[in-house]
């Protein structure tokens, strides 16, 4: 009896035995494709994780984003081409705002110096003005108040500044102009310099002493003529009455020969063309340069 219930509980060990082992085995299985099942899904997760961690970054920024930058942001989003096209104010363009453009007020802004005046040169009274006429003056033509022209017979210079060229124009007018007198003097012709041409065009006023020019005196043709006057007298005496008609004659001869010089003036006093006249300037001549 004890033996039979002894074999029925060892039979009855080995099935459960047997039961717990086959349980096991069919659990094994699942557990590994539990576990492969498992791998997939991290493998998964670690591809999806860093596109799942920028956007989780991008949330996170966009949640820390002010309301002024967020619409900023959503602004250059809407036209991309306006946030190109504007570009980006430089420190140095904002510290010269208006605020910094303000100069204080005790301060005046520099101002442009003023241009360097205009170079001048002084024509010195007393300086020599030496010119050629270009034609003939003569007090049996010319006239007090008639002008005349000329040239300048050496250039005036300022260093590297030519004031006036060699050979400018230069104009004068005839002050007196005096025959001479019938009984005694001889003919002159006074003449003054009024103004000079530049080397740039200008005609500048000059104030300069005179130059005047008398005619060579006739005593020697006066005596000639008196003394040929009378010695025709003497001859035609002679042939008429002798010795005393010689006399007569000689007289009369002279006489006549007196009033004939008495009767004509002298030469005219003549200044002929390319006479070199040399005037003296009175008062100074400025000249300012162009």
């Amino acid at each position: 009896m004890k033996h039979q219930i002894r074999t029925s509980l060892l039979a009855a060990l080995v099935s459960a035995t047997m039961c717990l082992a086959l349980a096991g085995c069919s659990r094994r299985p699942a557990g590994e494709s539990a576990s492969s099942n498992g791998s997939a899904k991290n493998e998964n997760a670690a591809a999806q994780s860093p596109s799942q961690a920028s956007s989780s970054d991008q949330a996170s920024a966009s949640s820390s984003e002010t309301p002024s930058a967020a619409a900023s942001k959503s602004d250059s989003l809407a036209n991309p081409e306006a946030s190109k096209s504007e570009p980006l104010a430089s420190p140095d363009a904002r510290k010269s705002g208006p605020l910094a453009s303000a100069a204080p007020q005790g301060e005046r802004s520099p101002q442009t110096p003023p241009p360097p005046p205009p170079r001048t040169y002084t024509i010195s009274a007393g300086r020599p003005i030496s010119i050629y006429t270009t034609s003939t003056l003569s007090t049996k033509t010319n006239r007090a108040g008639d002008s005349f022209v000329g040239t300048l017979t050496s250039a005036i210079v300022d260093k590297d500044w030519v004031i006036a060229r060699k050979g400018a124009t230069v104009e004068g007018v005839v002050t007196s102009s005096d025959p001479g007198g019938k009984v005694k003097g001889v003919a002159s012709l006074t003449v003054v310099v009024k103004r000079l041409q530049l080397a740039d065009g200008r005609k500048v006023e000059l104030s300069t002493s005179s130059f005047t020019h008398q005619a060579k005196t006739t005593m020697k043709k006066d005596a000639i003529k008196i003394g040929g006057g009378a010695v025709a007298g003497a001859v035609i005496g002679a042939i008429v009455g002798g010795k005393k008609g010689a006399a007569i004659g000689a007289g009369v001869g002279g006489g006549a020969g007196t009033g004939v010089v008495l009767a004509t003036r002298g030469d005219p006093a003549t200044i002929p063309s390319e006479t070199p006249l040399t005037f003296r300037l009175r008062s100074p001549v400025t000249v300012v340069k162009r």
